[in-house]
């Protein structure tokens, strides 16, 4: 792994680094299943690799992996953690969970509403950023 390879490589973090080889292909859903931040998620789409620390999920036919991703984030992973000095949840066990799938149709449409919510967020996110840059700014100037 180095920061100048072609491929990312996911962690517990995030990005972690990068790789000239990859090891999956396409959408897929990631799961923290090590550590303080155990269930936390993640959705990629292209070639990458992850670490020992992450689960990917790569949904079946008829599953939009964007709308699992987004009905994962409401998903409680508490009564699947196991382990006293450093938590961990497997596969093998809330794999076996129940969620709610409408067809393929609604799963996509209902996908695309949070994406494009989510990013709306991000826009206001940043905005916000550059307001309260701009503040300290006048602020400066105020004084000086």
């Amino acid at each position: 792994m180095s920061a100048t390879g072609s491929y990312p490589v996911y962690g517990a973090t995030g990005l972690i680094g990068y790789t000239d080889s990859y090891a999956h292909n396409g959408e897929s859903i990631l799961i923290v299943k090590d550590g303080s931040g155990v269930g936390s998620l993640s959705y990629v789409n292209d070639h990458f690799s992850v670490i020992g620390t992450l689960n990917y999920l790569t949904p079946k036919e008829k599953y939009s992996s964007l709308y699992l991703y987004y009905a994962l984030m409401a998903f409680n992973f508490t009564p699947y953690i196991t382990g006293m000095a450093i938590p961990h949840i497997y596969f093998k066990d809330y794999g076996k969970a129940k969620l709610f799938c409408p067809s393929i149709e609604k799963q996509i449409r209902i996908a695309s509403l949070l994406h494009n919510i989510e990013q709306k967020l991000v826009v206001e996110q940043n905005l916000i950023t550059s307001l309260n840059a701009q503040k300290s700014y006048l602020l400066r100037m105020l004084f000086i």
